[in-house]
């Protein structure tokens, strides 16, 4: 196995090498690849970024203990992203911004908002970031020493060859190299996962998968009213999560920063969308549920995944597997490499040389520290939840700030601060769990931001006209509309694959939820024309 690795860092070298040619020695062009960035390409680095090494054994194990209705944990997240769709990802490119930071200084103006870029740039960039990449780099340990046999010592060897591969290519050629490498890497992925669950479905009965593990609809014992609110009513516009921002944000403002047109950004933000919810993780469902049938007394359902690769694949094809999740694995440290170096970079003040020179050193940076953390990574679960609790009501002003002019820069520093509060108050101090603990900090955040926000002055006539000249925010129950006909043709294509896996018959939902979504993406071509935009206007 340990050949075939050596052969697939050597190609993603290659691949990183080439991409270096289209860099240029800016922060934008190391950052942003020059804004040329083709939208599907940026929707592929996008659901590549989100396919983590760790991805496919934690909905395992959501499946094996929950059903499938447990993965409303994440589900509900396309809700939220379809809103960014048709709403904030024309916003934020038509702002110019490299970074979610960056639109501070647009919104409230350079001197309120220079201290609360910094912060942001070491809390998002650094501290955050390496919670991240910390769990990664630990659930590809557990790869490696699970279905690879690994020791742990040999295990943080390879780790340490890996993360000094990616870095290197990410180094070279920055955004591009990393994009480009994310692409072939997603490929991989998919693949070796397809072909596992092709082999699964030739091989297992599924009508033998007990009944309630195929429901949808969240309920039962483990779903009581209170889950149902933080689930399904709050998290998927209160809770800052990477890959799931509200209102867009992180690496995948990144990738709608980088393409040409605000159009662009909403063709790539739907796309992944799209692929992230619906397409890509019905390779996984597959092969969790048939794990119930044949590993029933399996405590650790973490290792369900992986104890069925090594039954339904052969040695050749394991190998291919391997080599899948590792590009998984490779492709989410790229991003987190360059977009954590990003706020280094483009937040902190500096010059235009000496800002580039400090995203490269940053990037160094967090690739060394993403090593150092893992002995110390004891709970990818714990960082998950950690992650989802203490910016718990966050979303409050992430979304609103496009739309309501009283909210201040105190305002964007409450919503900072109070969720970690309430956290600490409410799971620490009261000893509540989620759901109560996430609900209670929701609650804590947004009444602390209201009451901050209408304490103060807010924001200044001729600043906030300005921005919205820029920007051009608006929301009428045209976008609405749209917005609804997106989740509900994403989750018809969802739940239709599912049943396509149940029943081995192609569905019908399936085709309606591609009609759907085939007016969905016209509608948004549409309304972009209606405004006159497309051309990338409002870039800076």
């Amino acid at each position: 196995m340990l050949w075939a690795l050596g052969g697939y860092f050597l190609l993603s070298l290659t691949v990183g090498w080439l991409g270096r040619q289209r860099t240029r020695g800016t922060v934008e062009g190391y950052f942003a690849a020059n804004r040329q960035l083709p939208w599907g390409l940026a929707a592929l680095s996008m659901v590549a970024t989100t396919f983590a090494v760790d991805t496919p054994l934690a909905i395992t194990e959501y499946v094996r203990e929950g059903g499938l209705a447990a993965n409303w944990r994440w589900w509900n997240m396309l809700i939220g992203g379809m809103l960014s769709v048709v709403v904030f990802a024309p916003l934020w490119r038509r702002s110019g911004v490299l970074t979610d930071s960056e639109i501070l200084s647009i919104r409230y103006g350079d001197k309120p908002a220079e201290l609360l870029r910094r912060i942001r740039a070491l809390w998002l960039g650094g501290f955050i970031n390496l919670i991240i990449l910390g769990w990664v780099q630990t659930a590809m340990r557990t790869v490696l020493e699970a279905f690879v046999g690994l020791t742990s010592q040999q295990s943080y060897i390879l780790l340490a060859v890996s993360t000094f591969v990616t870095l290197l290519y990410t180094v070279i050629g920055g955004l591009w190299s990393v994009v480009w490498t994310d692409a072939i890497q997603l490929i991989l992925a998919l693949s070796s996962t397809t072909l596992l669950m092709i082999r699964v479905l030739g091989a297992v009965d599924m009508r033998a998968v007990p009944e309630a593990a195929w429901q949808l609809l969240p309920g039962g014992e483990n779903w009581g009213f209170l889950t149902l609110v933080a689930l399904i009513g709050l998290q998927w516009w209160a809770s800052w999560y990477p890959g799931a921002e509200p209102a867009g944000g992180g690496y995948i403002l990144q990738r709608m920063a980088s393409t040409s047109s605000p159009l662009a950004a909403q063709r790539a933000l739907a796309l992944f969308q799209v692929l992230h919810y619906a397409v890509r993780p019905v390779t996984w469902y597959a092969v969790a549920l048939a794990s119930i049938v044949l590993l029933p007394n399996l405590s650790d359902s973490k290792t369900a995944y992986l104890l069925m690769a090594r039954k339904f694949l052969s040695p050749p094809e394991q190998i291919m597997l391997l080599i899948g999740l590792t590009g998984a694995y490779m492709s989410t440290l790229s991003t987190h490499f360059n977009w954590g170096a990003s706020y280094i970079a483009r937040d902190l003040g500096l010059s235009e040389s000496r800002a580039l020179n400090a995203g490269l050193w940053g990037t160094i940076a967090l690739a060394g520290l993403s090593i150092a953390v893992v002995p110390f990574m004891t709970s990818v679960a714990g960082a998950w939840n950690f992650l989802l609790e203490s910016g718990a009501g966050t979303g409050f002003v992430l979304l609103l700030r496009w739309f309501w002019k009283r909210l201040s820069i105190w305002s964007e520093i409450t919503a900072l601060i109070a969720p970690m509060v309430g956290y600490a108050i409410f799971r620490w101090g009261m000893g509540w769990v989620f759901p109560e603990s996430y609900i209670a900090t929701v609650g804590f955040t947004v009444a602390s931001v209201v009451l901050v926000t209408l304490s103060g002055k807010g924001t200044p006539t001729e600043r906030w006209e300005r921005f919205r000249l820029q920007v051009r925010p608006q929301l009428s129950w045209r976008e609405i509309a749209i917005w609804l006909l997106g989740v509900s043709s994403g989750y018809a294509i969802t739940f239709g694959l599912i049943w396509w896996i149940k029943e081995g018959a192609f569905p019908l939902t399936v085709l309606l939820g591609c009609v759907g979504m085939g007016v969905f993406f016209w509608l948004l071509q549409v309304g972009e024309r209606g405004l006159g935009k497309g051309s990338g206007d409002g870039i800076s």
